[in-house]
């Protein structure tokens, strides 16, 4: 009888670790995608005109950020700079998720209308050299005319208590007309608002 009992308390105690596990996981990637989509449509879709969708790369990445450092280097620098403000749990789960390149969730280009430019395609556009005519930037705004260029997002890094999210966000429509870095928000009133503080390196061009 004991034997049974303990076999019973197994298995009901192995399923609910089984139907609690994806719940958590859908949760986080939902909460990401809500920052990331609200995000773009604030930044870059309100700002084009009508049935213009951004082009965004079809990969999460923040390699324009350390182009010099190793990811390892890129973390502590961050960390050092750990405040009330961007609180070290909140750089960590940001970098920690951000440590490797990954495909971009299929669930952003369903909640926004977007462009997802594979890198084999990005190649194809930009082989030619700087100088030629057409040149890289040329053939890309004839397949995509009145787009705002090509914009790279990285995941979502959050606080333990939730209420505070940060990512990157890179753009450029040109050679020389682009620029990136990392945004801090904070949860209030059931949105996600932008913090007039900034943390980690900026890169324009």
């Amino acid at each position: 009888m004991r034997v049974f009992v303990a076999i019973l308390l197994l298995i009901l105690t192995g399923c609910g670790q089984q139907r609690s596990v994806p719940s958590i996981a859908a949760t986080s990637q939902t909460v990401e995608v809500d920052v990331i989509v609200s995000f773009l449509q604030q930044r870059f879709v309100s700002h084009v005109p009508a049935g213009t969708p951004p082009v965004i790369e079809d990969t999460f990445s923040i390699s324009h950020l350390y182009l010099s450092q190793s990811h390892d280097e890129f973390t502590r620098s961050l960390l050092s700079q750990a405040s009330d403000r961007v609180p070290s749990d909140l750089i960590r789960d940001f970098c920690n998720k951000n440590k490797e390149a990954q495909v971009i969730w299929p669930e952003i280009a369903s909640r926004l209308q977007v462009r997802l430019l594979s890198r084999a395609e990005m190649d194809s556009l930009f082989s030619a050299q700087r100088n030629q005519k057409p040149n890289g930037w040329d053939r890309f705004y004839a397949k995509y005319p009145q787009s705002p260029g090509i914009i790279t997002v990285s995941r979502v890094g959050f606080n333990r208590k939730g209420d505070m999210a940060m990512f990157y966000v890179g753009s450029q429509s040109d050679w020389l007309a682009g620029s990136g870095q990392i945004h801090v928000f904070r949860k209030q009133d059931g949105k996600w608002v932008e913090g007039p503080f900034s943390i980690g390196p900026m890169w324009v061009s």
